[in-house]
């Protein structure tokens, strides 16, 4: 982006509530290849996209509990941390459940990150839980335990970034960045 775009983004949308376009404890955010901002609303238990002018354009509710983090893939699947449901929940482009990773083995899922090879990390506790995105199967953990991760991301070259709160640093596991 530009300076000129960036100046011409709203600085804020939403407020307080339960309303369409509102929000509760907002927490995960990602931004999709078209430009739409996700957002976990954690407090009213749904994900709502929104265009970049702040337009709401699609909520996912109904099977989300405290949801806190979000990410979306180049084919624009949308991952929710399904915090509360101890899960990760995929769905479709248009808001259409495709699947779930971890139920009965996630504890606290916080955070979601999606890397080139389609596998999708998880802050889980105190560790970084990998599925692949292919076929739902659990792979082994990322890295040693560690403190209370709130959220991963991918850092492009095989590693992965660790928002690791329990210590009070950012943590890098694997090839350097």
């Amino acid at each position: 982006m530009t300076t000129s775009e960036v100046a011409a983004l709203p600085r804020a949308f939403g407020g307080p509530g339960s309303g369409p376009g509102q929000f509760r404890t907002p927490s995960g955010i990602a931004v999709d290849e078209r430009g739409r901002v996700w957002v976990a609303d954690t407090g009213n238990d749904r994900v709502q996209a929104f265009t970049r002018d702040g337009e709401l354009v699609r909520v996912l509710a109904g099977r989300l509990k405290a949801p806190e983090g979000v990410a979306v893939d180049a084919a624009g699947h949308v991952y929710v941390a399904d915090t509360g449901n101890r899960r990760v929940v995929q769905y479709s482009w248009w808001g259409g459940f495709v699947r779930e990773f971890g139920s009965g083995v996630l504890g606290c899922p916080s955070g979601v990150a999606l890397d080139p090879a389609g596998r999708l990390l998880v802050a889980d506790g105190s560790r970084v839980a990998r599925f692949d995105t292919r076929t739902g199967a659990a792979l082994p953990d990322a890295a040693e335990p560690i403190s209370s991760p709130r959220d991963v991301a991918d850092d492009l070259a095989g590693g992965v970034w660790v928002a690791e709160t329990g210590n009070h640093r950012i943590v890098h596991f694997g090839p350097s960045a």
